[in-house]
């Protein structure tokens, strides 16, 4: 009888303890998140910092190419709503396509967050949060970096990112505020290099160079990939030291620029930090804290990385 007491009494506390580590350790809560340029090298540090953050938060986070494509997102955001997820995270392949997919998230009911690319203005109004950089002040930056380095008359060319993309309008938007203020700084010619494509970027370079030859007193770049290719064209023609530049990113190839003296500096944005801000939105907007249409930013950083300053940024790009 005894034994039977004690048997009983053990199954008693089994159940009792698995029925508190239950209460202790909630199910996971499921997000989907599609990311329009999953193949690009910025991606890859900030799906894995996505996916680093989720398991931290007891997120199960699932990551998929959108493509590039408005219309692949679209079906792929329709079938996560229909299977059932928790939250969804969306980084916009381009504004336009933007606005039937956001629209597509309101009427579902489903917490969201956008990340990186900012939607259409049409809808922008409507959407919970953002968590992505402020590409109108990182133009801004490379600007004033410019002035810094050539002074108040000069001639430029910019290399801009993919056409339709929120940050290739807004950097060159925050750049040109700034060098609109000084008369005697002309921008020769500014072109979008289609998918961010070093080898792109190298071919207009080369281009730039021979209409412009030694006119030429500073480059800014979108985007230090893109740096890279038209350094390559600037190398080959003998220019190095004799055009500087001003690039966004800084990351790994930024900042080997940037050390070898080929670039002045690069403004920062950090693949890591937005790829943790874009799970944490979404755990904010799941978690009632932020509404459709509050509109918040979980904002990334945009210091200019420069010499004096490379050990303190560096490994926060990507």
């Amino acid at each position: 009888m005894k034994k039977l007491l004690a048997l009983i009494l053990t199954s008693i506390l089994i159940v009792s303890c698995f029925a508190v580590a239950s209460a202790e350790a909630p199910a996971a809560r499921k997000v989907f998140f599609t990311n329009a340029f999953f193949t690009a090298p910025f991606c890859a540090p900030l799906n894995a910092q996505a996916m680093a953050t989720a398991a931290e938060n007891n997120i199960e986070l699932t990551i998929v190419d959108g493509q590039a494509d408005a219309s692949v997102q679209l079906d792929q955001i329709k079938t996560a709503i229909d299977q059932g997820y928790d939250g969804i995270i969306y980084f916009p392949a381009d504004a336009a396509g933007s606005i039937t997919i956001v629209n597509t998230l309101n009427e579902s009911g489903i917490a969201y967050a956008i990340i990186d690319s900012k939607v259409d203005a049409s809808v922008a109004e409507t959407i919970p949060v953002f968590a992505g950089p402020d590409n109108v002040e990182m133009g801004r930056v490379a600007g004033r970096a410019c002035v810094e380095q050539i002074g108040e008359n000069a001639k430029v060319v910019c290399l801009m990112g993919s056409a339709g993309t929120d940050p290739a309008t807004n950097r060159q938007k925050g750049f040109e505020e700034i060098i609109s203020q000084y008369p005697g700084i002309e921008i020769l010619a500014a072109q979008n290099v289609d998918g961010w494509d070093p080898a792109i970027a190298m071919s207009i370079m080369q281009d730039y160079i021979t209409r412009f030859g030694d006119e030429i007193e500073f480059l800014f770049t979108h985007d230090d990939g893109i740096f890279q290719g038209a350094q390559q064209a600037i190398a080959a023609a003998g220019l190095t030291g004799k055009i500087k530049a001003v690039s966004t990113g800084a990351n790994n190839v930024g900042v080997a620029a940037i050390k070898s003296g080929e670039l002045y500096g690069s403004v920062l944005h950090s693949a890591k930090e937005e790829g943790q801000l874009g799970v944490e939105a979404v755990i904010a907007v799941m978690d009632g804290e932020i509404k459709n249409g509050d509109q918040e930013w979980f904002k990334c950083m945009s210091p200019l990385v420069t010499l004096e300053n490379v050990a303190e940024w560096e490994g926060w790009g990507w």
